[in-house]
This record gives structure tokens, sequence and C-alpha cells, in this order.
């Protein structure tokens, strides 16, 4: 089978690379069982299981066969079809077995009729009594009902996570802070009240990272927008506010708010233009360790400030 590999950036995965408290699957938040799941028809075929949802796609809708049914679908399903269509049911591609997780005959079939009517035109035939195709395919349903997104396995990508950022030591944390923010940003001034504010720890963490929590420019910086310098033919400069910048035209705001268009031809006038980021880029850099230390101790330190 084809693996799917997601690439993310080494601080994009630092944000998400924290200590899960609790995890649930995609069945425990649907209230959906598998073969190893809760109750279902026992109680009655038309009913579903509390806390199921009741509408949307029909895996996660329609409700689930017995703990004793469910148990016989699997063994059926092992010994007649996991050959072709894989013990998790994603197919066999030497055997050319389709991938069942995602078939519309099983998404669709409500008692076992699609999959009865695929197995007659089976190659080599699979000829099963009803009451066992109606046990194998409440077990593909029982396993479709908690399967991840985009058809994946059950578990597979869990849903539900609870991370808990606040791994850091807030000593070391004010440490590294005074060391590599402290020269931009206050913990009185424009980050005052910060973990009040930000009171969720990976809102917290994630805004401080992004260099968002200061309001855009820490102490004395841009207030928003990219700040250039212009550079005329006969060596006057201006400086402002980056409204637009092509290779016809150039146009800033101006610190006294006038606004300034200037023609351009052959890259003149020059413009110079100021990434606001740029210290924060600069800092990550400097932040950046093997087990993110510097960043959960400060994340912890700011969670402080109140």
């Amino acid at each position: 089978m084809k693996k799917h590999i997601v690439c993310i950036g080494a601080l994009c995965s630092a944000l998400l690379v924290n200590q899960p408290l609790t995890a649930q699957g995609r069945g425990g938040a649907r209230g959906a069982a598998g073969a190893s799941g809760a109750a279902g028809r026992g109680a009655g075929r038309g009913q579903v299981p509390a806390g199921q949802r009741t509408s949307g796609f029909p895996q996660y809708t329609r409700p689930l066969a017995s703990q004793d049914e469910l148990a016989r679908g699997k063994a059926l399903y092992d010994a007649n079809c996991a050959s072709c269509h894989a013990a998790d049911l994603r197919g066999v591609l030497e055997k050319k077995g389709p991938n069942l997780l995602r078939s519309t005959e099983t998404f669709s079939d409500k008692q076992g009729e699609r999959v009865a009517a695929s197995l007659a035109k089976h190659n080599p035939p699979v000829n099963l009594p009803m009451t066992d195709t109606v046990a194998i395919t409440e077990y593909i349903h029982s396993i479709q009902a908690q399967m991840g997104a985009q058809g994946s396995p059950p578990g597979r990508n869990p849903v539900g996570l609870t991370y808990n950022v606040l791994v850091g030591d807030p000593k070391a944390g004010e440490a590294a802070f005074g060391k590599m923010c402290a020269s931009c940003h206050s913990v009185t001034g424009d980050l005052k009240g910060i973990g009040t504010k930000y009171d969720d720890p990976k809102t917290l963490q994630n805004t401080w990272v992004s260099g968002s929590a200061g309001g855009g420019g820490g102490r004395g910086g841009a207030g928003g927008g990219q700040q250039a310098t212009v550079t005329l033919s006969n060596g006057q400069k201006l400086e402002g506010r980056l409204v637009r910048k092509d290779d016809f035209l150039v146009v800033l705001m101006l610190p006294d708010g006038t606004r300034k268009s200037i023609a351009r031809d052959n890259g003149v006038p020059k413009v110079d233009v100021k990434d606001p980021q740029e210290a924060h880029k600069k800092m990550l850099l400097v932040m950046d360790d093997p087990d993110n230390k510097n960043m959960h101790d400060i994340t912890a330190y700011l969670a402080t400030i109140k």
C-alpha cells in the first residue's frame, strides 16, 4: 500500500509536539462502536445508540449490530474476505481487492442487500447464507463507523486530543525572555496581561511564536504594514508605510498621513522594503533547540503574566 506522508516545517511541528492529556477516537466522539465497541441493535433495530449523530454520512448514523453479531461477522470476514480485502479492509493490491472502507456499495448497504449482490458477481463466486452475509456487512459497517479522515483505518488519525503545552519552566522562561525577547517586547508594556488575554496555552504559544502577540511591532514597531524607503533619482529618500509596489508604481503612506504615488521606470526609483517580522524571525532561529525547551519555557513564563 502507498503511504501518505505529510511534511511539516520544524516550527509548525514544534507547536504540536506536546504532551497529550487525553485522546479519544473518532468512534468515541460520534458514539459509534466497532467489533470491540459499544451497544447497538440489541435494544431495537431502529434505535441509534445514545450520543451517535443523527445526521450526516451513513457510516456515522446507522445503528450498529449487537456485540455477538459483530463478533460473528468479524470471524466470517477473516475467513472469507480478508485474504483479498485485508484485515483492515483497505484491500490487497496484489489480488486486486478493492478498499471496503471507501466502498460505495458498503456505504449504501442497509442490511446486506448490496453486499450480497456484489458477492453474487464475485470472481470467483462467494456463496454464503444471507445471514452470514448480513453479519459480515454489519462488521464492515462497524469499522466504517470508526474510520478516520479520508477513509483511513480506525485510530490512524485520532481526534479529540487535548495537548498540554505548559510543560516548561517559568523561571527559565523569564531568563530566556529577557535574553531573546526583551529588546523588543515588555511584559509591562505591549505584552501586559498576555496570560489573561490568551488563557488557552496553545493559543498563547501559537500567538507569541508567530510574532502577533505584541500588536505587530513590539516597542516602536511598524504597527501594521511593511515599512519602505524610496530613493529618488536625485538621492532624496522618502520613508513610509508601503501601500503598493510594482514595476510601474510605488505608493507610500507618509508619517504625516500623506499618500504619495511615484512612477517607476526600469527599477527607478529604488524601493527598499523592511520586513516588520525580520527581528522576530532572527529571534526564532536563535531560540531554536532540539527539544524546543526555550519555546516551552517562554510559554510557561508568559502564561503567568496576568
